[in-house]
């Protein structure tokens, strides 16, 4: 794992060196303007940024810092805590926030689980994140449902006949006697109905219909009813 920390702080860099295994790399950059020349020598995995650097609101930065990245993993080590910024900055596309004077084992704890794909956020802000997903999805579930019913309105009278029984448990012969249709025949409008709803096997899609990719799904009214 590289690692690229934006520092001015020499103590600060010294308890990120001791946080990092002897196996991976960790470069300093002095300013924010310096890190773009280090993110292409060194495509870090993860990106340490000293709160110190950034202006208020960091938010615009940081999107700047991880449009910049790509694949890295920003985090953004602050002075105090404070939730709206926190928000904004993974709102933002940050993975982690921590404060800056976090002792290395703990910084080592963040690394680990930001690297292994997971985001760290203070503890006492978990109850308002999830309220902010919650509204989040809300907010997207309009969208969602219009997407799929447009998805699913492009199925022929068929395809949805065959979805209907797929959905209800029965296997492609038993599909096939039901329509009067070959086996052949229902495996391939059963590929066409994977590609056109996005879902790559049977099982999802009776999750898609029964479930509801949304719980409005109009198929899946029709089973409910």
């Amino acid at each position: 794992m590289s690692i690229l920390l934006a520092t001015r702080d020499a103590e600060l860099a010294g308890r990120c060196r001791r946080a990092v295994s002897a196996e991976h790399q960790l470069e300093v950059a002095e300013s924010v303007p310096g890190l773009s020349d280090k993110i292409r020598a060194l495509t870090p995995s993860v990106i340490l940024v000293d709160a110190e650097l950034l202006d208020r609101p960091m938010d615009g930065q940081v999107g700047h810092i991880v449009a910049s990245c790509s694949a890295a993993r920003v985090i953004v080590m602050t002075p105090v805590f404070d939730e709206d910024e926190e928000i904004a900055l993974l709102k933002a596309g940050a993975k982690g926030c921590c404060r800056r004077g976090i002792d290395p084992e703990s910084l080592q704890q963040v690394l680990n689980v930001t690297y292994g794909g997971g985001v760290w956020v203070t503890r006492s802000l978990l109850p308002r994140l999830v309220t902010e997903l919650r509204r989040y999805a809300d907010a997207q579930r309009p969208a969602l449902e219009k997407q799929e019913a447009e998805r699913l309105s492009s199925l022929t009278p068929r395809e949805k006949e065959i979805v209907r029984l797929i959905a209800g448990g029965a296997t492609n012969k038993q599909v096939a006697s039901a329509l009067d249709i070959s086996e052949r025949t229902v495996k391939g409008h059963l590929s066409n109905v994977f590609q056109k709803l996005g879902i790559s096997d049977r099982l999802k899609l009776v999750l898609y219909v029964t479930e509801g990719h949304s719980a409005g799904s109009p198929m899946a009214r029709t089973q409910r009813s």
